[in-house]
């Protein structure tokens, strides 16, 4: 974009109206950068505005492209190779199909450029017209197969990480992931309390009412917790069996309460089981906030110390310590 500025300004401004269109355009660009930005740095992947933003972006490419050209020269104009990083882009998210459609579109708009601003087709031209075609073919074929094959590397390997990181059953960090973000915590110097919690009478369900049952309820506590806890608010964990961890990134213990409250309320409201015997469902939590001297494995073991002192005081409760 710069460098597309520079030449536009000092080689190819001419009239009122070019100068108009190319600021218009210029501000156009620069929003939807900021906007790209967001979607793809506080965005997740799968989410639908990623999706849209990223794929609009094409389109938005596409039409700068045909844009730039027009108001510096045509055809003949030095921007012309922005085409390939046109077929790249639509490569990147729409595979080996996507790069095929975007070569359609660059050429027919190229065809649309030769006509309203080269002035049509000239016999001495045509050379340098089906070579650019050809060119257009063969980048936007082998590269699309080039990125394509990239692409489905980088979303392979990204699944795998996504293996590692997190507990199949309830789509939360699991205990590996728990021990890397505390000591990672540690070591930036982060405020934050740990809260360890456990699921009352989880045997109790599993025996009662069946395994399928027991998944349904942590899949469900899974879920909870992580529309209640925001990712600039903390991070939770399956620690193990029925047991959770949750990384709070405050020392204000009002502040986590409340957080705390708002899950244990929400998690009152559900029942599980069939139409006759549904049940409640209740979690006990010790929490703590760490101090200056304390390491992974002593934290833990005072918030372990907590979550026991809460089922031996009546369950369905936290405490603080």
């Amino acid at each position: 974009m710069p460098t597309s500025t520079l030449l536009f300004l000092n080689y190819y401004h001419r009239t009122t109206t070019d100068l108009i269109i190319f600021v218009v355009l210029f501000v156009l660009a620069v929003t939807y950068m900021a906007v790209t930005e967001i979607a793809i740095h506080r965005s997740p992947v799968d989410s639908v505005f990623y999706r849209y933003v990223t794929r609009i972006g094409v389109f938005m490419d596409y039409t700068a492209f045909l844009a730039i050209i027009s108001l510096t020269g045509g055809t003949n104009s030095p921007l012309y190779p922005i085409a390939y990083l046109v077929l790249l882009h639509a490569s990147l998210y729409w595979s080996l199909v996507g790069a095929i459609v975007a070569v359609i579109m660059v050429i027919i708009g190229y065809i649309g450029v030769v006509l309203w601003v080269d002035g049509g087709f000239m016999q001495q031209e045509m050379p340098r017209h089906l070579f650019n075609f050809a060119f257009l073919i063969m980048i936007g074929v082998i590269g699309g197969i080039i990125v394509a094959r990239e692409r489905k590397h980088f979303v392979e390997k990204g699944i795998f990480e996504n293996l590692a990181k997190k507990d199949y059953l309830t789509g939360l960090y699991n205990h590996r992931s728990f021990q890397e973000q505390i000591r990672e915590t540690i070591v930036q110097k982060k405020h934050f309390c740990l809260v360890m919690g456990d699921i009352d009478y989880f045997k109790k369900i599993n025996d009662q009412y069946g395994h399928q049952v027991g998944d349904a309820v942590l899949r469900a506590i899974g879920t909870l917790l992580n529309s209640v806890i925001s990712a600039n608010q903390g991070s939770a964990f399956r620690y193990g069996g029925e047991e959770f961890a949750l990384i709070l990134y405050t020392q204000d213990q009002q502040e986590a309460t409340e957080i705390l409250r708002q899950f244990m309320d929400k998690l009152s409201m559900l029942e599980f089981g069939a139409d006759i015997a549904k049940f409640p469902i209740t979690m006990s939590f010790g929490a703590t906030i760490r101090n200056k001297e304390q390491r992974t494995t002593e934290l833990v073991a005072a918030a372990d110390s907590l979550l026991y002192a809460a089922k031996e005081q009546g369950r369905d409760r936290l405490i603080w310590g």
